[in-house]
């Protein structure tokens, strides 16, 4: 018998950046370290690419508990796609969600980045999916948390070629102002879009399930992006035509790109709201759910995956059910007729990804 709901073990995947301690921090660990492995894939069916690094084997895949034993979870949905995922299709015609969901938690400021847009990836590159990321901010262990977003005082395209060829670390810093971001608030990072996750950040990030990046800053505090992982393996001149070149002050940029979610629908024990919806991307659905005491939600046959910000509960879905303390996160498939969830003495926040509309209360 296939089952609907799954408690997904811990996926910590390395990247070229230190940080981690903030995840250990989520789940209430004795010991937090920032190490090599400073993000959590939750539910991930696409391998980590990491140029420079010793390879390891499915690196970044999730795996799940099932009667034969430990198997990744695409392979899970791939026995019988539409009972998983209810019937979405990847825009490339396979079987998978249209989204890729970390916890992410940076001990530095991660190198100046950027990823196209999904216009330019069809047209021009040929793949599916550009890379728009969502934000949703959960802790900070700075005074003043900040990312870097869009440029505050814009290089012409020859300027900023040759700020990246020489590596004018000085030039390129003046390119950017500090944007403030404050735990709890919800941020989009357009494709084309210059960024840069500052340090102390604790976050949920979401994003389109595509791995294409142009890395602007060969190395931070000692950590080099080797060249392979710069430029997609096209070239410098290529990677200038992705960038906006637009300026946009910290203000301009705060209003574009910090998203104000809608007032929660509120019910006895319960409430929900829609942190990101179709207005942004077509690809994915973000909620917050806070449970307060023991509620059904009705699914709406979408599959879902999940993690828990605040508390600790047990979840049910018909006979099945998992307990789940803070930082754990699980999978539930598009065939789940609804999910119980009873907290385990306090409030339990939940913020749930979903590739179709959200789960709402019966």
């Amino acid at each position: 018998m296939k089952k609907v709901l799954f408690r997904l073990p811990p996926n910590r995947v390395r990247r070229n950046y230190r940080g981690g301690a903030g995840i250990d921090r989520l789940h209430r660990l004795s010991r937090c370290v920032d190490t090599d492995r400073p993000e959590e894939w939750i539910g991930s069916m696409t391998e980590a690419v990491n140029p420079g690094l010793p390879p390891i084997s499915h690196e970044g895949l999730a795996t799940v508990e099932t009667e034969i034993g430990p198997r990744f979870l695409k392979d899970v949905i791939q026995d019988d796609p539409a009972f998983y995922l209810g019937g979405f299709l990847h825009r490339d015609g396979t079987w998978q969600p249209g989204f890729l969901f970390k916890i992410l938690d940076s001990a530095m400021r991660l190198h100046v980045q950027v990823h196209p847009t999904t216009e330019f990836a069809r047209r021009v590159l040929h793949k599916p999916y550009g890379k728009l990321e969502c934000y949703y901010i959960l802790a900070a262990r700075v005074p003043h948390p900040y990312i870097r977003l869009g440029f505050q005082h814009a290089p012409t395209k020859e300027a900023w070629k040759r700020i990246i060829e020489r590596q004018d670390l000085a030039a390129m810093d003046a390119c950017f102002e500090p944007v403030p971001v404050r735990p709890g608030e919800v941020w989009y990072i357009p494709g084309g879009m210059p960024h840069a996750i500052g340090e102390g950040i604790t976050m949920l990030e979401i994003m389109e399930p595509s791995d294409l990046v142009v890395r602007c800053e060969y190395g931070r505090e000692g950590i080099i992006v080797p060249p392979e992982a710069r430029f997609m393996q096209r070239g410098l001149d290529f990677c200038l035509e992705i960038f906006d070149y637009h300026t946009w002050s910290v203000a301009e940029i705060t209003a574009k790109c910090r998203v104000t979610p809608p007032e929660p629908v509120r019910l006895p024990g319960y409430e929900v709201v829609r942190l990101i919806d179709s207005k942004l991307t077509s690809c994915f659905r973000v909620d917050k759910h806070t449970v307060t005491e023991p509620v059904t939600i009705r699914h709406n046959k979408a599959f879902t995956l999940g993690v828990v910000c605040q508390g600790d509960c047990h979840m049910w879905s018909g006979m099945e059910n998992i307990r789940l303390g803070q930082g754990d996160s699980f999978a539930l498939a598009a065939a789940a007729q609804s999910c119980r969830v009873v907290p385990d003495g306090g409030p339990v926040t939940i913020v749930t990804v979903q590739s179709g509309e959200s789960m709402r209360k019966e």
